[in-house]
């Protein structure tokens, strides 16, 4: 009887520990061997594995694991179409002017704001250059956004008391662009 229960325990053993690598081999890249071990741990069915396996031999198990890819790029002949510049063409109903997605779609915008600025030795506050432009507060935020990126503007102070100033670079470009 004695080798009839090693056979069975073996087996039994042997079962458990191909389980534990097949459940190694479908954990996420981001899994620690810690997290593993104590997850083994704290499931009563699996820790008794624990005993069989050494450290290396987990370790060994985690690296021949196959790493997951990543999401495949849309295959752009499902059906969407590209403008030119590569965004995706979309019928967005009746939604008039207001709705302002790139800085492209403030015609002249870079001039307007640096030649309001310009003249203005102090700086400008938000409301002043709204005023002054003419643009709506999401369009100023783009085309601000775009000046900060270039190094045309810089902005002084937060909140209430923000004020966009030009750089001697966005000067030098007002001058090269001819002021347009």
């Amino acid at each position: 009887m004695n080798e009839v229960e090693e056979r069975v325990e073996d087996a039994w053993t042997q079962s458990l520990s191909e389980i534990f690598k097949e459940v190694i081999r479908k954990l996420p890249d981001s899994t620690t061997l810690g997290e593993l071990i104590e997850a083994a741990r704290s499931s009563e069915q699996i820790a008794p594995v624990l005993a069989v396996f050494s450290v290396q031999e987990l370790i060994d198990v985690a690296k021949t694991r196959p790493r997951q890819e990543p999401e495949p790029e849309p295959d752009p002949s499902d059906g969407v179409e590209f403008d030119a510049d590569g965004n995706p063409i979309m019928d967005l109903g009746e939604s008039g002017p207001a709705v302002i997605r790139r800085r492209a779609d403030v015609p002249n915008g870079d001039a307007l704001v640096l030649r309001s600025l310009s003249k203005s030795k102090g700086g400008r506050r938000e409301a002043d250059l709204l005023q002054l432009t003419g643009l709506t507060s999401d369009q100023l935020r783009l085309v601000v956004r775009h000046l900060r990126a270039k190094g045309f503007i810089h902005v002084e102070g937060s909140g209430s008391k923000r004020r966009f100033k030009i750089t001697r670079t966005g000067s030098l470009h007002l001058r090269n662009d001819g002021g347009r």
